[in-house]
C-alpha cells in the first residue's frame, strides 16, 4: 500500500451512522480526534487517539482498533486490516470528504439508502478509494438496480448484495465491469434479464441461490468466463444451460423435472439434490468432464440405461433417498475411477451381479437403508480395493461363506439394524478389518462349525455386538489381539465370570450395559490378576462397563461384592477395573453397591462343598462373609429340636434358630460345633449347659419355662460364649436354684438382660440372691417355738430402739466413725492381703476431680487411704482388661465416679461389671458409687440401673460428703490420740440430679 497522508474533515451527520475503519495508512481527524501515521513497507508504530466537544474517540489498544462517536453514529478503525464498514439507521445522511484518498480493500455496507449519485460518489465524498470486495446488506433502493447506483466501481472484484428487494435491469452491473465473484443470495429476484450480466467479461463465480427465479435463459451466461453457478432454492422447473467454462453447478432444492448438461463440457460436479426429477436421458453426462453427482430426496425411480457409463473421470457419485428399486447392471460400466458410491436410503432388494464389473478402484460402497437380504460373493468380486462397506439397516440374515472373501482391503464394515443370526465360518475372512459394526441383528451365537467366527479378524481394533441375543463369550476372543473396544450392550448375557473375561485380550473397555446379568463369579479373579505379566512394564488392565436390573443379591456375588468394597489384593484392580449399576432384583430397586456384605447369603442347596449334610425340616443358607451356616427352624411349630444340624467340612460354625416353636427338649449338642443358638420363645422347662456346644458365643432362652439349670459343674462350661439372654422364665428361688443363681454369678457380665430376670410370681432379682439366702436349713419346732418366744421378748425391749436405729442408721453410724468408734468386727482380718484400700473407677474427663479432690482427700489427712489410679499404678502395655480385673481383685474397694462421661465410656462400663461380678462372688458390698454431674437413667447400663435401685450412693457435693465416703471405706483401728484433720472441698457443683 502507497505511503498516503490522511487529514479528514469535519463529518456533520444529521441523523444516525456507523463506519468502521480498518487501515494502514496515517490518518489525521480535521478536529483532532485521530491522529494515525503509516510509513511505506512498515507497521504503524503510533496512534493517537482525541477527542473534540462534537466527537469521541475510544483506542482499542487490543484490537489494534480507534471507535469514534459522534452522536449515535460510529466510526472504528483497525490498522492491521483495511475494511471499512458503514452502517445507516436513517436515510438522511450527508457524507462530507472523510479521509484523503485512501485505499481499501474491503467495504461493507449495511442498513443504508442508495442514492440515486451512487455508492461511488458517497465512498469519494468520504475519500475512498479503490475498493476491491464490497458487501451490501439490506440495502434500500429507490426502484430498481440502475446502471448509477454502482457505476464507476472498476476496482471492485467481488460485490455480494445479499437481504435486499432487487429488481435486475441489464444495466445493473455496467459500473462494475472488473467483478470475478458476485453473491445476490436472498435478495427475491423473480426475474433475470437477458444481458444483466453481458459486461461482466471476468465474472467466473455467480450465486443466485435463495432467490423466486422460475426461468433461466440458456445464452444468458454466454461468453462469461462462468466457472462456479448455484442456483439452489429457487422456482427454476426446467434447466437448459449453454456455459463451456462452468465446472460446479448447485440446482438444488428448486422443482425441476428435466434438465440438460450436453453443452456444459467442462462440468466438474452438480448437486440436483431436492429435485422432483423423474428420469434422464441415457448417459446424460457423456459430453461433460464430471467428477462428481449428488442427488438425494426426489423421487428418481427409473435410472436410465447407462446413466454414468464411459465417465472416465467420474469419482464421486450420490445417489440417497430417491426412492429407487432397481439399477441398470450397466449403470456405472466403463467409469473405471469411481471412489465412492452411495445408493442409500432406497429400496434395493438386489444388485445386478455385474454391476460393479469396472469399479475396481472403489474405496466406499454405501448400500445402507434399503431391502438387500444376501450378500452375493460374485457381487463383490471386483471391489478388491474397497475399505467401507455400510450394509445397515437392510434385511440380510445370513452372511454365508466365502460373501465378502474377495475385499481383502476392507478395513469399515457395517451391518447393523438387519436380521443376521448368523455367520459362515468363513464368511468374515476379512484380514484387514479394523471396525466391524453387527448391533441390532438376530445374534445368539458367534460359533460357526464349531469355529469361533471372527477368528480372522488379526486387525480388528472395535467391534460393536450391541443389542443382539449373545449370552457368553468365547475362547476365540483371544485371538484378536490388536481389539480394544467391544460393545456387548443390550445382550442376553446372565452370567458373567472372570474365565470370560480373561478371553479378551488386552481389552480397553468391553461395554457390558443393559444385559440382563444376574451373576458376576469373581471367584478366581485373584488367580488371574496375580498370573498376569505386566508387558512392557505396563499392566494389561481390562476395563467393563456393567448394568442390570435384574441382578441377584444373594452370596453368589459375594466375591463381586468383595470387589467392589476394595477388599481383595491392589493386584485384583491392576487387573481389572469395573464401572457398574447393578439394580437387586428384590422390587425395590436396591443397588448392589450398596447391599451389606454380611447379608448376602443364599440357599443351603446352592452351596457346593465336600461331606455337607442335607437340610430337610429349616430353612438353611451359606453366609460366605464368615464361612457360616444358618440353620433357621423357627415359627414352624416344632414340638422336637433337630438333631441333625447342617455342617460341612469348608464352613467356620453353624447358627441355629430355633426361636418361637413348642420345643420341651434339648438333645445333646456338646460336639457340635455351633456358635449361635436360639431357643427363645418355647416350651423349655429345664436345660442341661454341659450339653450345649462347648464353642457357643451366643445363647438366647429367654420366654420359656426353664425353672432352673440343672448342670452343676460349671468349670469349663461356656468358655467363649459373650452373649446371654434369659428373662421371662420360672425360676425357682428355693435351695433347688442354687446352680442357676451360680450360673448367673458367673456369667452376670455376659447376660444381655440381666436386670429382668426374677424369682416366679416375683419380682426379686436373681442376681441379688445368695445361695445361703434360699438353702437357710429349716429348724424344729421346738426351737423355733423357744427363739420365737425370745425374740418375742427382746423385740418388745428393743422395739423403740430399732425404730430410731432404723430412721437415723446410717447417720449413726457414719457419726460414730467420725468420732473413731469402730464397729467390733475389723475388716483387716478379712482383706489383710488386698494391696490397696480403694481402686478409682473414673472416665478420663473426670481426672480433674479424681486428681485435685479424691486423691488428695483420701490420701492426706490422719488416716489416709492407699489407693489404686490407673495413670498412676498401672503397667504400661500389659492387656487392659487383665488390669482391671487385677486393680479390682487387689483393693478392698471399687470407688465409681459415675457420671455421663462414664456411661459413654466402654472401659468405665467394664471395670463396674467386673467389681460387680467381684462383690456377687464374695457377697459383700464392694462398691463405692459417686454422683457426678446430670444424667438420665435411660442411659444406665441394666446392671448398674439394678444396683443404684437397690443401694445407697454419695453426691459429690454433699454437706457431708466426706464422712459418707470415709464410713463407706475399710474401717481400721484409729490412733487415739492422733487429731483428725477435717478436709474441706469446695462445692463447684450443684446437686445431682438423676432423671
Amino acid at each position: 500500500m502507497p505511503t498516503m497522508a490522511m487529514s479528514t474533515q469535519s463529518l456533520l451527520m444529521h441523523s444516525e451512522c456507523c463506519i468502521t475503519i480498518r487501515s494502514r495508512p496515517k490518518m489525521n481527524w480535521l478536529i483532532n480526534i485521530i491522529i494515525l501515521q503509516v510509513l511505506l513497507g512498515q507497521v504503524f508504530s503510533d496512534l493517537l487517539c482525541l477527542s473534540s466537544d462534537k466527537c469521541s474517540c475510544k483506542h482499542h489498544v487490543y484490537k489494534d482498533e480507534i471507535q469514534v462517536e459522534c452522536g449515535l453514529s460510529t466510526v472504528e478503525a483497525n490498522l492491521m486490516e483495511s475494511i471499512i464498514k458503514v452502517e445507516c439507521n436513517s436515510d438522511k445522511i450527508h457524507w462530507e470528504q472523510h479521509f484523503d484518498q485512501i485505499n481499501i480493500r474491503d467495504l461493507h455496507y449495511a442498513n443504508c439508502l442508495l442514492s440515486d449519485t451512487g455508492i461511488h460518489q458517497t465512498i469519494s465524498t468520504l475519500g475512498i478509494n479503490k475498493v476491491q470486495n464490497m458487501k451490501l446488506v439490506s440495502m434500500r433502493l429507490n426502484g430498481s438496480l440502475e446502471n448509477g447506483y454502482l457505476s464507476n466501481l472498476e476496482s471492485v472484484k467481488t460485490l455480494d448484495i445479499t437481504l435486499t428487494k432487487l429488481i435486475l435491469t441489464n444495466g445493473s452491473f455496467e459500473g462494475t465491469p472488473n467483478l470475478t465473484k458476485l453473491y445476490l443470495r436472498h435478495n427475491y429476484i423473480e426475474e433475470i434479464p437477458n444481458g444483466v450480466f453481458k459486461s461482466l467479461n471476468l465474472l467466473e463465480v455467480l450465486d443466485l441461490g435463495d432467490n423466486k427465479i422460475t426461468k433461466i435463459n440458456s445464452d444468458l451466461f454466454y461468453g462469461i468466463p462462468l466457472k462456479g453457478l448455484n442456483l439452489d432454492s429457487n422456482y427454476l422447473t426446467t434447466l437448459n444451460l449453454n456455459v463451456q467454462s462452468l465446472k460446479h453447478l448447485d440446482v438444488a432444492n428448486n422443482r425441476i423435472t428435466s434438465i440438460t448438461v450436453g453443452n456444459l463440457s467442462k462440468l466438474v460436479d452438480i448437486s440436483l439434490n431436492k429435485n422432483v426429477l423423474v428420469t434422464m436421458p441415457d448417459q446424460t453426462f457423456k459430453n461433460t468432464s464430471i467428477e462428481s453427482i449428488r442427488f438425494s430426496y426426489g423421487s428418481f425411480t427409473a435410472l436410465p440405461h447407462r446413466f454414468l457409463t464411459n465417465l472416465d473421470r467420474l469419482l464421486y457419485v450420490y445417489l440417497r433417498s430417491l426412492n429407487i428399486e432397481k439399477i441398470p447392471e450397466n449403470m456405472i460400466w466403463n467409469s473405471s475411477n469411481i471412489i465412492e458410491l452411495s445408493l442409500a436410503s432406497n429400496r434395493l432388494n438386489e444388485l445386478p451381479v455385474m454391476f460393479f464389473r469396472d469399479a475396481g478402484k472403489m474405496k466406499m460402497l454405501d448400500l445402507s437403508k434399503n431391502q438387500i437380504e444376501t450378500i452375493d460373493h460374485e457381487l463383490l468380486r471386483p471391489l478388491i480395493k474397497l475399505e467401507t462397506l455400510d450394509l445397515s439397516n437392510n434385511l440380510i440374515v445370513q452372511i454365508n461363506n466365502y460373501g465378502l472373501k474377495y475385499l481383502r482391503n476392507l478395513k469399515y464394515l457395517n451391518l447393523e439394524r438387519n436380521k443376521i443370526i448368523n455367520f459362515g465360518r468363513e464368511a468374515l475372512n476379512v484380514p484387514k478389518l479394523t471396525t466391524l459394526k453387527l448391533a441390532y441383528n438376530k445374534i445368539s451365537s458367534l460359533i460357526s462349525n464349531y469355529e469361533f467366527s471372527l477368528h480372522y479378524l488379526e486387525e480388528i481394533e472395535t467391534i460393536d455386538l450391541s443389542n443382539n441375543f449373545i449370552n457368553c463369550i468365547d475362547p476365540g476372543w483371544l485371538n484378536l489381539i490388536k481389539l480394544n473396544n467391544i460393545n456387548l450392550a443390550g445382550n442376553n448375557f446372565t452370567i458373567l465370570r472372570i474365565q470370560d473375561i480373561q478371553y479378551i485380550n488386552e481389552i480397553v473397555r468391553t461395554n457390558l450395559n443393559n444385559n440382563p446379568l444376574e451373576v458376576i463369579d469373581l471367584s478366581d479373579l485373584e488367580v488371574f490378576a496375580r498370573a498376569q505379566s505386566p508387558p512392557n512394564n505396563f499392566w494389561n488392565n481390562r476395563r467393563i462397563n456393567l448394568s442390570s436390573d435384574k441382578f441377584i443379591c444373594d452370596c453368589r456375588n459375594y466375591e463381586f461384592a468383595r470387589f467392589l468394597h476394595n477388599q481383595m489384593p491392589k493386584v485384583v484392580y491392576k487387573y481389572l477395573q469395573i464401572e457398574q449399576k447393578l439394580i437387586c432384583n428384590d422390587g425395590l430397586r436396591t443397588e448392589f453397591s450398596n447391599v451389606n456384605m454380611e447379608s448376602l447369603t443364599c440357599d443351603w442347596d446352592i452351596f457346593e462343598d465336600v461331606d455337607k449334610t442335607n437340610c430337610t425340616e429349616c430353612e438353611c443358607t451359606y453366609r460366605p462373609h464368615d464361612k457360616s451356616a444358618l440353620m433357621n427352624c423357627s415359627n414352624r411349630n416344632l414340638t422336637l429340636a433337630p438333631e441333625i444340624i447342617i455342617s460341612s467340612r469348608n464352613i467356620n460354625y453353624t447358627e441355629l434358630n430355633l426361636r418361637n416353636n413348642s420345643i420341651t427338649k434339648l438333645p445333646n449338642y456338646e460336639k457340635l460345633n455351633i456358635k449361635k443358638l436360639n431357643i427363645g420363645y418355647n416350651n423349655l422347662n429345664t436345660i442341661n449347659i454341659t450339653q450345649l456346644p462347648k464353642n457357643l458365643v451366643e445363647l438366647h432362652m429367654e420366654h420359656n419355662n426353664l425353672t432352673m439349670i440343672s448342670e452343676t459343674n460349671l468349670n469349663n462350661t461356656l468358655p467363649n460364649i459373650n452373649i446371654l439372654t434369659m428373662n421371662s422364665n420360672s425360676w425357682i428361688c428355693d435351695c433347688d436354684a442354687k446352680n442357676t443363681i451360680n450360673f448367673i454369678h458367673k456369667y452376670s457380665s455376659k447376660i444381655f438382660d440381666l436386670a429382668n430376670i426374677t424369682c416366679y410370681q416375683s419380682t426379686t432379682l436373681l442376681y441379688t440372691l445368695t445361695v445361703e439366702e434360699v438353702c437357710l436349713e429349716r429348724s424344729n419346732t421346738a426351737t423355733i417355738i423357744i427363739a420365737s418366744m425370745f425374740l418375742a421378748v427382746f423385740s418388745l425391749v428393743l422395739g423403740l430402739l430399732w425404730i430410731l436405729y432404723k430412721n437415723y442408721k446410717t447417720k449413726i453410724k457414719i457419726w460414730l466413725y467420725s468420732h473413731n468408734i469402730t464397729w467390733p468386727i475389723s475388716e483387716e482380718s478379712l482383706d489383710q492381703d488386698k494391696k490397696y484400700d480403694a481402686f478409682i473407677s473414673f472416665s478420663h474427663k473426670d481426672e480433674e476431680l479424681v486428681a485435685k479432690h479424691l486423691v488428695p482427700g483420701l490420701e492426706g489427712g490422719n488416716s489416709p487411704f492407699k489407693l489404686c489410679l490407673h495413670y498412676r499404678d498401672w503397667v504400661v502395655g500389659d492387656w487392659i482388661p487383665a488390669q482391671i480385673a487385677r486393680s479390682v481383685d487387689e483393693s478392698r474397694r471399687t470407688i465409681i465416679v459415675l457420671s455421663q462421661h462414664f456411661l459413654d465410656s466402654v472401659w468405665g462400663r467394664t471395670e463396674f461389671r467386673t467389681a460387680y461380678s467381684s462383690a456377687l462372688n464374695e457377697r459383700r458390698s464392694r462398691i463405692i458409687v459417686i454422683l457426678y454431674g446430670e444424667m438420665s437413667t435411660k442411659d444406665l447400663d441394666p446392671e448398674l440401673k439394678a444396683y443404684l435401685s437397690m443401694n445407697t450412693y454419695i453426691k459429690w457435693g454433699d454437706y457431708w460428703f466426706w464422712e459418707k465416703l470415709r464410713y463407706a471405706l475399710p474401717h481400721r483401728p484409729e490412733m487415739k490420740k492422733k487429731t483428725r484433720t477435717k478436709i474441706i472441698v469446695p462445692d463447684k457443683l450443684n446437686p445431682t440430679l438423676l432423671t
